[in-house]
């Protein structure tokens, strides 16, 4: 079955050129990483709209956007009159039943049913500003790296330790927090420049583990020694690394929603290649993914 999923529509494909090469003409990325933080529970893709929604109207950046909906249910808070016709839009999956060859639908272990993305669609949300009612909560941003809390199909983890091995890759779970310094995670490469260890600290709950080996497995795939060592935390490698782990852990139902990419792409200050490369890195993304559920596919259809 294929599971790639359908591309951005050409519109939302322009608005989010259009977000990225109005960062690279301010020529402040700094300003830009310390400012797309605050917009949190939004894919990348989905912060750059934002953003661009936001500066159009000089509204400050802001992590207050809701859908009409959740305003009203979650905040008790409604639309001022008029603002219901000047949404912001973002982008979403339409997703539907996944199905196997004989039509049946395809039910994960606790009964639910696997989804697949076929098209994406507009979505409306709209800024604090728009609404008005009770006073707005302050949100919690104390643990951006807080762990994961959904349920792991049985045998996706040891499945995805077999996409390191068929790899070469040495994987060691509970490695002490001391030698990892903040980091959740590191991929180790030899001196030929192939990927040969990924070590992931200790104290990680089950689900939080597969996020981060799946990051790590992104690094393995796609990047080499020399392009791992010079990557900084802000740079389009480890983009590409939480876009894998993202994709990886939605196919197996573990829902990342609720944490943001804090990777945001800077590479090369104000350079006209970065808009190209964020397109480049689509395919290697879709890639990656591709190979890591493929094996780990295969490892769970061998355990039934």
């Amino acid at each position: 079955m294929d599971n790639k999923l359908p591309k951005v529509p050409e519109k939302a494909l322009e608005a989010l050129k259009e977000g990225i090469q109005s960062v690279l003409d301010s020529k402040d990325w700094s300003g830009f990483l310390s400012a797309i933080k605050q917009i949190h529970d939004y894919s990348f893709n989905n912060r750059l709209l934002i953003m661009l929604g936001q500066n159009k109207r000089g509204w400050p950046l802001s992590s207050l956007v809701a859908g009409k909906t959740k305003w009203n249910l979650k905040f008790n808070r409604q639309l001022k009159e008029g603002e219901f016709q000047k949404p912001i839009w973002i982008i979403a999956p339409v997703l539907i039943d996944k199905r196997d060859q004989n039509g049946q639908v395809l039910l994960r272990s606790d009964g639910t049913a696997e989804k697949i993305a076929v098209r994406f669609k507009g979505v409306k949300v709209y800024d604090h500003h728009q609404t008005h009612g009770q006073p707005i909560p302050e949100p919690d941003t104390s643990s951006m790296m807080a762990q994961l809390e959904d349920p792991v199909p049985q045998g996706v983890l040891n499945g995805m330790v077999s996409v390191a091995g068929r790899r070469q890759v040495k994987v060691h779970l509970n490695v002490p927090a001391e030698q990892l310094g903040k980091a959740y995670g590191c991929c180790w490469f030899q001196n030929e420049g192939r990927a040969n260890k990924i070590e992931v600290v200790e104290g990680l709950n089950e689900a939080t583990t597969v996020s981060v080996l799946a990051h790590e497995l992104g690094h393995a795939i796609l990047h080499n020694r020399d392009e791992y060592q010079e990557h900084d935390s802000s740079s389009i490698k480890e983009l590409e690394a939480e876009s894998v782990a993202y994709l990886v852990c939605s196919h197996y139902g573990l829902d990342l929603g609720g944490r943001s990419f804090q990777y945001i792409v800077h590479h090369n200050v104000a350079s006209d290649d970065v808009v190209a490369d964020l397109l480049k890195s689509g395919e290697r993304i879709f890639r990656a993914y591709e190979e890591i559920i493929k094996t780990v596919d295969q490892c769970l259809e061998a355990r039934a």
